[in-house]
């Protein structure tokens, strides 16, 4: 019969159907694999220029001799602690290296000093700093007010801190897992302050 249709069999309609599924699942990392670098690439390094808080009261309890009373410069710094003092220090550490990830959102720390717990978050190249528990936190940095009056009192805060660390002054524990801290940047930061790797 001339009219009558025939059906032929693809024999490659499996190899076809294969295909078109792997190229949606390549497409969808692709996509995926992108916006977790534009995570990590979308920053580089934030510059943010704070006064050390505890200035005025070094110039305060200094004498005419050009003596500062140290004694009295910690105990009034920890009396008067508040969060100008996690912003200064949070600068030293190199939250500048921190950046928002897309597929995370911003950076969350959490600085726990002596029995206050305080939460900073990095939007857009500044930091928001409130008393208060968060449950998103990516790291917590655990420190004693003196000794963070003493890391603002230091002529090198930065190697203060690092010094702190790798005497257990100040202790940092990583809470998000390691690819959401990478997307936002806290492993450069991490690695400067400890010289080792998470």
């Amino acid at each position: 019969m001339v009219n009558e249709k025939i059906l032929i069999k693809d024999k490659w309609r499996g190899f076809k159907k294969f295909l078109m599924v792997f190229g949606i699942f390549v497409f969808v990392a692709a996509v995926l694999g992108v916006a977790f670098m534009f995570g990590f690439f979308s920053g580089g390094k934030t510059e943010i220029v704070l006064v050390n808080p505890i200035q005025n009261i070094v110039v305060a309890n200094t004498n005419e001799a050009g003596e500062v009373d140290i004694a009295k410069v910690l105990a009034q710094g920890i009396l008067e602690f508040d969060e100008n003092y996690i912003n200064y220090l949070l600068a030293a550490l190199g939250v500048g290296h921190l950046h928002k990830s897309l597929l995370h959102g911003n950076p969350f720390i959490e600085f726990r000093v002596g029995d206050e717990i305080w939460s900073s978050e990095l939007v857009k190249g500044s930091l928001k700093t409130k008393k208060q528990v968060i449950d998103n936190e990516d790291l917590i940095i655990t420190i004693s007010k003196e000794e963070a009056v003493r890391a603002l009192l230091s002529s090198d805060i930065k190697k203060f801190m690092k010094d702190s660390v790798s005497n257990g002054g100040t202790q940092i524990e990583m809470v998000s897992g390691k690819t959401e801290l990478f997307s936002k940047g806290y492993l450069k930061m991490y690695t400067e302050l400890t010289g080792g790797d998470v």
